[in-house]
């Protein structure tokens, strides 16, 4: 028999309904996956409930999206956002820079690009600006921080390699930066020069111990962290030692947190975590006790998200939220 009649037989006798079979399977699976998650997040709950001091606390009001200056040169991945002197600062994750906005939103300029050089990002993550014109951008892949002034002009590098190996989220409070390094499983502390104060946090599931911190912020003399692979949140007081974790099953005891990103505090004392799988936002009291309200669900209209990220909140209550897979920044207000 030729080799072209065995290869023939070969094709006639092969199990074509068998690869059927496995290819319905598959579509089977990836219709319920998207059917679940479809259900649990139709309908967002945007809820509000009386709290003792604060009065009735509700869910913030949408304002506006941030896209980027036009379809060509939008927005691609945006990972976090922060506010300085009237600008926006946005994290331009998977384009390799920071896009600059006014306070409407309004495009301004652009700084940084691929590379692993002074000013270059890899996958620029966490951002922060410090009362001295300065910007921070934490880039996950290089490892580094790099310094810029407001206008994009690259100053140095921040602290020492050695201590900071995957940096994701980055708060400063007063002459204090925090770090969360994703691979070191820490908190680090430094001061504004780049020097290291303390660091707190170690891989783990017990209290006190992280997988792959994702953010932090510190407000009421406490510090918030989003323990992103252990689904929680927890807090420690500013010296490093656990103080609780964040109010984490729902009524009907189940876990409440799907991969928590960001967390902020707003001038109420209101805690903001974003729920990344769920594509919500959680508001808590700020001692992280109990739950009161939520907002957002999966979808591309003004006020959903499709994988949320990062969240700042300014001093005029403005809330900025990067919305990963729409690939914009949705602006809402608590006031």
């Amino acid at each position: 028999m030729s080799d072209t009649a065995i290869k023939r037989r070969a094709f006639r006798d092969f199990d074509w309904q068998k690869i059927r079979r496995i290819i319905l399977v598959i579509l089977l699976l990836e219709a319920i996956m998207f059917a679940y998650l479809y259900l649990i997040n139709r309908n967002p709950v945007n809820w509000v409930q009386q709290t003792p001091g604060l009065g009735v606390v509700t869910a913030p009001r949408f304002l506006f999206s941030i896209y980027g200056p036009n379809e060509n040169e939008g927005l691609n991945k945006p990972m976090d956002v922060t506010v300085s002197g009237k600008r926006i600062f946005v994290a331009d994750t998977l384009n390799q820079r920071v896009q600059v906005f006014d306070y409407n939103g309004n495009h301004l300029y652009n700084f940084g690009k691929n590379g692993k050089g002074k000013g270059e990002f890899r996958f620029p993550y966490g951002i922060a600006a410090d009362g001295r014109g300065r910007v921070y951008v934490a880039d996950m892949y290089n490892g580094n921080i790099s310094v810029f002034s407001e206008d994009g002009q690259f100053i140095s590098y921040f602290g020492n390699s050695v201590e900071i190996k995957s940096p994701t989220g980055l708060y400063i409070d007063g002459d204090r930066m925090y770090v969360a390094d994703n691979a070191l499983n820490r908190i680090t502390v430094f001061d504004l020069e780049g020097n290291k104060i303390l660091d707190f946090g170690k891989k783990g599931t017990g209290k006190g111990e992280l997988q792959s911190p994702n953010a932090v912020w510190v407000a009421n003399n406490r510090v918030y962290v989003s323990d992103t692979g252990n689904d929680r949140v927890q807090m420690f007081n500013k010296l490093g030692n656990y103080l609780g974790t964040v109010a984490d099953v729902d009524e009907k005891g189940t876990g409440l947190f799907l991969n928590p990103r960001g967390v902020a505090v707003d001038g109420r004392g209101t805690l903001y975590v974003v729920n990344n799988l769920t594509h919500e936002i959680f508001g808590f009291d700020s001692k992280g006790e109990e739950k009161l309200f939520t907002f957002g669900g999966m979808g591309s209209e003004s006020g959903q998200f499709f994988l949320p990220n990062g969240i700042f909140i300014d001093d005029q209550g403005r809330i900025y939220i990067t919305d990963t897979i729409n690939q914009r920044v949705n602006v809402f207000s608590n006031i």
